[in-house]
């Protein structure tokens, strides 16, 4: 999804520079020149992993129990509890992500 979004923003940044002669067009091939600096900054930094919204409940659930089976968990999957946990959260929060 993220590929596809860099690829379309990339599309647009090369037809907005062939209408550079209009400022309209300058300023629109300006503004996707920073948005694709911004995702290729975001995208070096963090690991995207696409699992649907019952998978990552049943991840979570499987973290929750584990963490309960052995009274504490690693505090890897604790920062994984937490993200899917927020992730879930923003989902619920906003239905059309």
């Amino acid at each position: 999804m993220l590929k596809d979004y860099r690829d379309w923003l990339d599309a647009e940044l090369k037809l907005l520079g062939n209408a550079s002669h209009h400022a309209y067009a300058f300023g629109q091939a300006n503004m996707a020149k920073r948005a694709l600096e911004r995702l290729d900054d975001e995208l070096a930094r963090t690991l995207y992993v696409a699992i649907d919204r019952a998978e990552a409940r049943r991840i979570l659930t499987a973290i929750e129990m584990q963490a309960e089976a052995t009274t504490s968990a690693q505090p890897e999957l604790e920062a994984l509890r937490d993200a899917v946990t927020a992730a879930l959260q923003e989902v619920n929060e906003n239905p059309a992500l």
